[in-house]
C-alpha cells in the first residue's frame, strides 16, 4: 500500500454557524492525482486552504505525511506547493522577477529552478513583459511556476486550466501526470472542466454542501460509465450460458441482483434479442447504459438533492 500523504478525520470548518465543511474524512496516496469535484459554495477551495494553512479548522483533524498537530503541520507544509483561488504573482514583475522573488523567500538556493520553471510551464519566453499584462492562461503559468518552486511532494491546484487555450490545457495535463509518474508528487486540483479531469485525474473526491458524497478510482468510474447492453430476464444464468455458447462472448457481468451487463454487441442488439427469443428467455429490461462522468457527478449529488 501507498503511504498516505494526507489524511483527515471529521474535519469541519464553518462561519457563523454555517458548514462550509462538516465531518470530512479523506485519505491521499503518495503519486496519485486527485479531483475534487463540486458545485460552486461546495467546500472545495475551504478543503484546499485547510491542508494548505491558509484557514483553520472548527473541528477534526489534519494529518500530513504522518505527522499532525500544529508545529508538526506547519514543519510538513514546507513539502507542498499550493495556487489557491487565485495565483499568487506581483504584478509588476516578470514571471522570472516572480520566480526569483518567490524562490528567495522560500529559501530555495537553486537558482537554475527558475529557467526550469519557466520552461516547464511554457513562459520560457515572457521575456521582461509584467506579470499585470499577461493574459489569464499566463497568470495560470506563472502560479502553477511559483508552487511548483522547491519539488514539492503535495501540489494543491485550484482551478488550474482556467483561461488555458485548448493546447494550453492539454500541456498542463500532459504536465500534471508527468510530474506524478516521474516524481511521484501527490496532485490535488479542482475544476469544473469534467471531461478534463477525466482525462488526467486517478482519484475523485465528489463533494456536495460540505459533505463528501463519495471517493471513486479511476477504475471504478469506468466501470460504473462503461457502456453495456442492461438486460433484465427470468433466467439469467441460462442466458450467461447462452452469452458464451451461441454468441462466444465471456465479456459480460452478472450482477448481485441478477441483472446482467453485456458489454459486446452494443451495435447489434437484434442479435442478442433474437438469440434470448430463440431459447424463451422473458426479458423485462433491455437497454444500453454507462453515463459519462457529468452524468455520474449529477446522480451522486442529485440522489441526495431528491432524498
Amino acid at each position: 500500500m501507498k503511504p498516505y500523504v494526507v489524511k483527515t478525520n471529521r474535519l469541519t470548518k464553518h462561519y457563523h454557524g454555517s458548514y462550509a465543511l462538516r465531518d470530512v474524512s479523506i485519505t491521499l496516496e503518495s503519486g496519485r492525482i486527485y479531483g475534487l469535484i463540486g458545485q460552486n459554495g461546495a467546500g472545495k477551495t475551504t478543503l484546499m486552504r485547510l491542508l494548505a494553512g491558509l484557514s483553520f479548522p472548527t473541528g477534526g483533524s489534519i494529518e500530513l505525511f504522518g505527522h499532525q498537530g500544529n508545529r508538526a503541520l506547519q514543519e510538513e507544509r514546507k513539502r507542498l506547493g499550493c495556487m489557491i483561488e487565485h495565483p499568487g504573482y506581483v504584478p509588476y514583475m516578470s514571471a522570472r522577477e516572480n520566480l526569483k522573488y518567490h524562490r528567495i523567500m522560500r529559501g530555495v538556493p537553486n537558482k537554475d529552478i527558475e529557467g526550469e520553471l519557466l520552461e516547464l510551464v511554457g513562459l520560457a519566453d515572457a521575456g521582461k513583459k509584467k506579470a499585470k499584462d499577461f493574459s489569464l492562461g499566463m497568470k495560470q503559468r506563472l502560479g502553477i511556476a511559483i508552487a511548483l518552486l522547491g519539488n514539492p511532494e503535495l501540489l494543491i491546484l485550484d482551478e488550474p486550466i482556467n483561461g488555458l487555450d485548448p493546447l494550453g490545457v492539454v500541456e498542463i495535463r500532459n504536465l500534471l501526470k508527468r510530474l506524478c509518474e516521474e516524481r511521484q508528487m501527490t496532485i490535488l486540483l479542482s475544476s469544473h472542466n469534467l471531461p478534463e479531469l477525466y482525462q488526467t485525474v486517478t482519484n475523485y473526491i465528489i463533494i456536495h454542501k460540505g459533505e463528501v458524497k463519495r471517493t471513486i478510482t479511476l477504475e471504478q468510474l469506468d466501470e460504473n460509465c462503461k457502456h453495456h447492453l442492461y438486460i433484465r430476464c427470468d433466467q439469467p444464468e441460462k442466458l450467461a450460458g447462452i452469452l458464451e455458447s451461441e454468441l462466444n462472448t465471456t465479456n459480460y457481468k452478472v450482477m448481485p441482483d441478477k441483472s446482467i451487463k453485456l458489454y459486446d454487441f452494443l451495435d447489434q442488439k437484434d442479435t442478442v434479442a433474437k438469440t434470448m427469443l430463440e431459447h424463451s428467455i422473458v426479458t423485462t429490461t433491455f437497454s444500453i447504459e454507462g453515463d459519462t462522468l457529468e452524468n455520474y457527478f449529477i446522480s451522486v449529488i442529485g440522489g441526495d438533492q431528491d432524498a
